[in-house]
Formats: C-alpha cells, structure tokens, sequence
C-alpha cells in the first residue's frame, strides 16, 4: 500500500505540472494498417507459424548452444530473408481470438530479438558460463570488463557496442564475500 500510495501521489504531480501528451493519428493510422495487413493478404499470403517454425529450427541450428562466428553469420542472412517471409504473412478468420494473427504480429518481434542474439555473440569472441564459442573456446579476461549492449541505430539497425562492466562497490563486494 506504502508503494500505490505513493505512486498514485507522484503520478499526480506529474500530471498536475505536465500538459497532455499529444496523439499522432497518421502514426497510430499507420500500426492500425500494418497490424491488419494479414488479414489482408489473407491465406494466400506466408504462413507465419511455417515462418516462426523455421527461425526456431534455424536459431537452434546456427545460434545454439555451441557457436561458430560462420555459422552466426550464416544465421543473419537466413533471419533477413525471413524477416522479407514474415512482411508477407498472411491469415484467414476473425479478429477475435486467432493464434495465425498473433503470430504475425509476433514475427517481427522475434525476429528483431533473435538478430540481436546473433549479433551480440558474434561480438563476444570468448566462452563464458552459457554462451560457449566452438571457435572460441576459452574465457578471455579482457572479456569480463565488458557487457554487450545492443541498441537502435539512427537507421533503425541494431548497433552492438562494448560497454565497459562497473565496478562493484564495497559493499556489493562484502555482500558477495558474506555469501561465499
């Protein structure tokens, strides 16, 4: 209660000191379109449960749990041509409850997350705890000053950089010796 309440309290500050924010209706007119598309392309259009079928079967065979930079690399462009698949999924039915449209929908989204997978472990070129390089297969020290991070480019790409590890605090490092 300690926690609503003071998030309820907070939240009206805000919304007391801040307008309204303002609604692009071109842009939610746009999602609308791309989140009904499959209905428009109908049964004729890809399947997408053959197309998130084939990105788990492709993942697990080229981004599994021992890695090879080639094969990873082999992995980006079979999730580009799936990603061209998965702008083309089609369903047929209703809006009311169809697992081929929620999967269309989905697509994208596990598309976008199983390139940013790839991407950031062929950056990675070590072994460490799950992520184990056949091509690399020892832990490298220089490796544990850094965390892979993977955001949007301004052209709409992910963009893998190496961001340096913060060091722990003292009492993050007592914390830790307390519990060995």
């Amino acid at each position: 209660m300690v926690f609503g309440q003071r998030a309820g309290e907070f939240a009206a500050k805000f919304a007391k000191a801040h307008s309204a924010g303002r609604i692009d209706h071109a842009f939610v007119e746009k999602v609308a379109q791309n989140a009904l598309g499959p209905f428009d392309r109908g049964a004729a259009g890809e399947n997408p449960f053959a197309v998130q079928h084939e990105l788990q079967e492709m993942m697990q065979d080229l981004v599994g749990i021992v890695r090879v930079e080639s094969e990873m690399e082999s992995a980006l462009g079979e999730i580009a041509k799936l990603k061209a698949r998965a702008a083309q999924a089609g369903i047929a039915g209703n809006r009311e409850y169809n697992n081929g449209w929620h999967t269309a929908l989905d697509l994208d989204n596990l598309l976008t997350v199983s390139e940013i997978i790839a991407r950031a472990a062929i950056e990675r070129k070590e072994s460490r705890g799950a992520h184990f390089r056949d091509d690399y297969p020892d832990k490298s020290e220089d490796w544990a000053k850094y965390n892979i991070r993977v955001s949007k480019s301004p052209a709409g790409d992910p963009k893998v950089e190496r961001v340096p590890v913060k060091p722990l605090t003292d009492e993050h490092k007592q914390v830790i010796e307390e519990n060995k």
